[in-house]
């Protein structure tokens, strides 16, 4: 919204307008195997209006011919499939490539889950192409404003996220990479998978089909059970090679979470109040913008497809941008925590050269000047202190702890 201010020099200055609060909300509930949810992507706040953002993503396929169907009561577990969990276990990551598909469009993917469950890879959607990686329990993911402009909805402003790490919410997906894909994950749920499940072919190949809370594997029926596709929610279809030397992906691993300090999350949705100026007429050191803001108790989607709220302190971001004769007169930022409250004002100040200029040239010229500012609010995903406990993380894993 943008907030024009008329002013004359010599006269005294307005009085701030009482913040005018915006409602709106958003609530996450998912079904009992993962499906995509509906999520609030809304990160944005533009005084020129509030925006308020939604996305959709979209569903899922099946290949695999299996060769009979067991629809009978099912017995104890099956010896092959202890020998399988036992060296899915050991394997250090796995690499998966092929695709899903997203608000009905296909995704190729190419990514490398360790056995902790941490991932490096990309996403490719129209031939536009966005870094991945997965860490600390989260999923991030950075593009292009082309990458944006599709995952965020035809309201969002895609420049907020633009070639920035964003976190990813497992609705984007529609799975969550370390209970899906990660060889730990996959060796507990083929471990606990009774007998009877269908012997198929996969391309030829005779193949087990486990069916699982979270999807389908697909197994070689022949020691040593190697894992070669996996499916499920979102249209997933993996094929599957086990990563003899897991080095090369922990180091790149750690490369982007190194990146990862002010990576934003578009899964948040904020209301809030009237833009105020605070001490700008006849002020030539600067002008100061407040906006009041809250959101609601955001949901975070998990494995199997429910959700919870969040209860950890939010840390909102405003950006805000004075102009003046159809020009900007300069930019400000402040990041600061809502806390558990999850509501507060934000203000900054810009105290550029152009501000300064302006309001020289304002006060010498007698008669009416104005001045507006727009505003945009996004939510951090990961505060620049919380990097180190992710790249000790990693470390751990490369020490094999």
């Amino acid at each position: 919204m943008s907030f024009p201010q008329p002013w004359s020099p010599g006269q005294p200055e307005p009085e701030p307008p009482a913040p005018s609060p915006s409602e709106d909300g958003a609530r996450l509930r998912g079904p009992r195997v993962p499906k995509p949810a509906k999520a609030g992507i809304a990160v944005v706040t533009l005084v020129a209006a509030i925006i308020t953002l939604g996305a959709f993503w979209g569903n899922g396929w099946d290949d695999g011919r299996p060769a009979a169907s067991d629809t009978g009561s099912r017995p104890a577990v099956p010896l092959w499939t202890a020998k399988a969990a036992e060296r899915l276990g050991g394997l250090s990551a796995l690499r998966y490539t092929g695709t899903f598909t997203s608000s009905g469009q296909n995704v190729q993917v190419a990514l490398s889950v360790t056995r902790a469950g941490s991932a490096v890879g990309t996403l490719t959607k129209g031939g536009v192409r966005a870094e991945l990686v997965s860490v600390g329990g989260a999923t991030y993911v950075k593009g292009g404003p082309t990458f944006w402009a599709s995952a965020s909805g035809p309201t969002a402003r895609p420049e907020d996220f633009a070639w920035r790490w964003s976190k990813a919410p497992v609705t984007v997906l529609g799975f969550d990479v370390h209970a899906f894909l990660s060889p730990a994950s996959i060796a507990s749920l083929v471990k606990q998978a009774p007998s009877g499940e269908t012997a198929g072919t996969l391309r030829g190949r005779p193949a087990h089909r486990v069916e699982t809370s979270l999807g389908v594997y697909w197994l070689s029926t022949t020691a040593p059970y190697e894992l070669l596709r996996v499916e499920g929610v979102s249209d997933t279809r993996f094929d599957v090679t086990a990563v003899p030397n897991a080095a090369p992906v922990l180091s790149e691993l750690r490369r982007r979470a190194a990146a990862l300090g002010g990576a934003r999350d578009p899964g948040i949705r904020f209301e809030h109040g009237e833009l105020q100026f605070v001490n700008c007429n006849e002020n030539i050191r600067g002008c100061t913008v407040r906006l009041p803001v809250s959101t609601q108790t955001p949901m975070i989607a998990e494995s199997g497809g429910t959700a919870r709220a969040r209860t950890a302190p939010l840390r909102a971001r405003l950006t805000a941008t004075i102009t003046a004769d159809g020009r900007a007169l300069g930019t400000c930022t402040v990041t600061r925590s809502l806390g558990v409250a999850r509501s507060g004002t934000l203000s900054c100040t810009v105290t550029s050269d152009g501000w300064r200029t302006w309001m020289r040239r304002a006060r010498d010229v007698p008669g009416r000047h104005e001045y507006a500012a727009q505003a945009r609010v996004v939510a951090e995903a990961v505060h620049p202190d919380q990097v180190a406990g992710l790249l000790a993380a990693v470390d751990r894993e490369r020490l094999g702890r």
